[in-house]
């Protein structure tokens, strides 16, 4: 019986666990997930609890985290003593050992001095299992959870039941188990009592109520998902019949068989296999003789070379441990030796290191005077780069002369809307016009008042960082506070045109920039997202680490725009090419502006009928 502390419901903890695992981002949170996977299915499929061990183990190991990497081990040695293979699984156990009293962890050492008496005990190794089970004893007794010593007064009892010297403290460790496990409600180890009890039945002649409790307990624990259970359940009938044949035992063997195999423990069944082959072999069942002949040829061809491999004793390894602490207390007298000889020597390098100084500042003068004859050739070649120079800047001021140019007549287009409607309004006032259609020209007026303030305050926040009093200093941004506060800033016309936002953006994401031009980028780049967008849509914004830069996405949907108008859209000037009534190029040549300061990248490009916004900043983190 090994270590599962608390199993109720299998199949639903096992879910639960699957979903927590799918929404864990933090790596040791994840490799704690795994191990509680591994630990439950061992009760049912041993291959899933193999797989789930080895991949905690990668990463536990991969991150130094040794509690991970010792329940990890842990794990694997009980897959291999479900497998039968008894020497892999103390091997396992005894490293799991060692890292657990590493870390002070006495429940933990407890448990695996527990795991690892049963596998001596299999092995036929009584002494040693003995020895083993009596230390988890000590230890368990003084452990705040003691749950954990309930659990190994089972054991005790399930080792000493057969030894008539000891009825007492069998029973004593029975009684004791049950008190402790009365505050633990649930799990499998009411199972093990419950079967104690009707052994005790079968041993004062009640042999139908003892089966029938025990057919009882296989049934419920396999509906709990328990498999390995049921077959411990099942295995109390083979010891009826080997006392008294009060019962058809084959049927019984039959069905651990299929639940062995299903779970992956056909290791373990190797003598049920062998009754089974021999029964239906005297019967001339040709056909079940083959299927339990062929599993027994596979049973005896893996023990054999099992036995072939070396064995590895755990208490050798307890006199090796104690024999390397006596070398670490003669290592520490050479230790100090050896600082007193490094003292002597460290003298002499400080004094070879003083000569040394002085012939590199010897050289240094020699270096400085040949080097004041190079800096007059270079004082001719800098003369020559700052002309290249300044005939590049010139050039710049040209393109960005154009540049302004065009930018005045999109702010004069921009504009005339506005206007117009301004003198619309007049002189709608002026020739008395209807209430309705006054109403419905004010609220255009209204609109494009809003759109040419919006351009306002993007022109004059790109002026500001063009001054050249502006000096970049990057911070701290938190990425999804800024996200969250655009979103909300957006709110109505995101609710105009029923579309939702969804953010996938670690709370601990730091992005370094400055916030107020971070966060103009953020909003235009929805903004632009939304009016590209038709309705009733949802537009993804995910945030991904990439070494030390951040890649921002903006997803939504854009059927109207082309591949090669989104290839463009933060050119410094184009006509326009939006939907009609959104023309954002302002605001977008304004974005890439404000990346390139703050030393990033945007773009943006068409995949299928998405429009991707994207852009790279330095991380933070």
């Amino acid at each position: 019986m090994f270590l599962c502390n608390s199993l109720p419901a299998q199949d639903k903890v096992i879910r639960e666990l699957r979903q927590t695992l799918s929404g864990k981002r933090d790596s040791i949170d994840y490799v704690n997930v795994l191990n509680q996977l591994g630990m439950r299915y061992h009760l049912s499929n041993a291959d899933s609890c193999f797989l789930f061990a080895v991949k905690a183990r990668d990463i536990a190991t991969r991150l130094n985290y040794r509690k991970g990497g010792a329940d990890a081990l842990n794990n694997l040695s009980i897959f291999y003593a479900l497998k039968a293979n008894m020497k892999q699984a103390i091997e396992y156990d005894y490293k799991a050992l060692l890292l657990y009293r590493q870390l002070g962890d006495s429940a933990n050492v407890c448990q695996v001095l527990m795991n690892s008496s049963v596998y001596h005990d299999i092995e036929g190794r009584k002494q040693e299992a003995t020895v083993l089970l009596q230390q988890a004893m000590n230890i368990g007794q003084h452990l705040r959870d003691d749950s954990i010593y309930g659990l190994v007064l089972i054991n005790y009892a399930l080792h000493f039941d057969d030894d008539t010297l000891r009825k007492d403290s069998v029973s004593w460790a029975l009684n004791k188990a049950k008190e402790i496990l009365k505050k633990y409600p649930g799990g499998r180890n009411h199972y093990y009592i419950e079967a104690f009890e009707a052994d005790e039945w079968m041993r004062r002649g009640e042999a139908g109520k003892a089966v029938k409790r025990i057919n009882e307990l296989a049934d419920q624990s396999l509906r709990e998902g328990l498999v390995f259970v049921a077959i411990d359940m099942l295995e109390h009938i083979n010891n009826y019949h080997k006392n008294s044949n009060v019962v058809d035992v084959i049927s019984y063997k039959e069905k651990i068989f299929e639940l062995a195999k299903q779970a992956g423990y056909t290791d373990l069944m190797l003598p049920v296999t062998i009754s089974l082959y021999r029964y239906y072999a005297a019967r001339k069942n040709t056909a079940k003789t083959a299927v339990y002949g062929n599993k027994l040829y596979e049973l005896i061809s893996r023990k054999q070379e099992i036995k072939n491999n070396t064995y590895l004793n755990h208490l050798d390894y307890f006199l090796k441990e104690q024999i390397l602490a006596e070398w670490q207390l003669s290592n520490k007298v050479q230790e100090e030796k050896i600082a007193k000889a490094n003292m002597v020597k460290m003298h002499r390098l400080l004094l070879i290191g003083f000569l040394s100084v002085m012939l590199l500042l010897l050289g240094g003068f020699t270096f400085s005077r040949y080097r004041s004859y190079r800096n007059l050739r270079q004082q001719e070649l800098m003369l020559a780069g700052m002309n290249r120079v300044i005939s590049e800047k010139n050039k710049q001021l040209q393109t960005n002369d154009d540049f302004k140019n065009k930018l005045i007549s999109i702010i004069a287009n921009d504009f005339r809307e506005p206007l117009n409607n301004i003198i619309r309004v007049a002189a709608m006032f002026r020739n008395n016009a209807n209430q309705e259609a006054l109403q419905e020209v004010i609220e255009q007026v209204d609109v494009s008042s809003r759109n040419t303030l919006v351009v306002f305050d993007n022109i004059l926040r790109w002026i500001k960082s063009q001054l050249s009093g502006f000096v970049y200093s990057p911070m701290a941004c938190n990425l999804l506070q800024l996200f969250e506060e655009v979103v909300q800033s957006l709110e109505l016309a995101l609710m105009h045109r029923q579309i939702t936002v969804g953010l996938n953006i670690s709370e601990d994401l730091l992005l370094a920039g400055e916030c107020e031009m971070l966060q103009f980028v953020n909003r235009s780049l929805l903004h632009c997202a939304v009016s590209f967008s038709p309705a009733n849509h949802t537009i993804g914004i995910v945030a991904i680490k990439e070494a030390d830069r951040v890649k921002v996405t903006l997803t939504s949907i854009a059927p109207e725009l082309t591949g090669e108008v989104a290839a463009r859209l933060f050119d410094i000037y184009r006509e326009k090419e939006e939907p009609e009534g959104e023309d954002i190029s302002l605001t977008l040549v304004i974005c890439k502006d404000f990346i390139d300061k703050m030393g990033g990248h945007i773009w943006a490009e068409k995949k299928g009928g998405l429009l991707l916004l994207v852009y790279t900043l330095p991380s933070f983190n």
